[in-house]
């Protein structure tokens, strides 16, 4: 586990950086959960709304969106494959990501590729903390 301001990186996931996207992955088995990250919860603030509608993706495209007071962005797939299953928990009630985003998955996905080369998804403890910190020195100073 990395603890980085308050915020925790859990060492069995990879993260997705591309854009700011600030998404997880936990590889289980064939399938992957793909969540919000630490700093995205706490950087969004309360999420009042998410949606998936798409069900076959490409690494990078667009599948739906989240919304909290503050905020509204798009949500991109962070791998090609078919998304299997989506947690209506979190789609009726997405403020449950602000209070534990590493137990609050958005959706499932089945890869089209199981080898991993996307070079927007680091799992490194090295990366991750330099990730981290560069993406926060870039809110400070705003």
């Amino acid at each position: 586990m990395i603890e980085i301001k308050g915020m925790k990186f859990p060492l069995d996931r990879k993260y997705y950086t591309k854009n700011g996207a600030h998404l997880w992955l936990k590889f289980e088995g064939d399938f992957i959960k793909i969540g919000m990250d630490a700093f995205a919860a706490k950087m969004i603030g309360n999420i009042s709304f998410i949606n998936v509608n798409r069900m076959t993706v490409k690494s990078g495209e667009l599948i739906g969106s989240f919304e909290s007071a503050k905020y509204i962005s798009k949500l991109y797939a962070p791998v090609s494959g078919k998304i299997i299953d989506v947690n209506k928990n979190i789609l009726r009630d997405s403020s449950k990501i602000n209070k534990n985003p590493y137990k609050s998955w958005i959706f499932k996905i089945k890869p089209d590729n199981k080898k991993d080369d996307n070079k927007y998804i680091i799992e490194d403890e090295d990366k991750i903390i330099s990730w981290i910190t560069e993406e926060i020195k870039k809110i400070e100073i705003k």
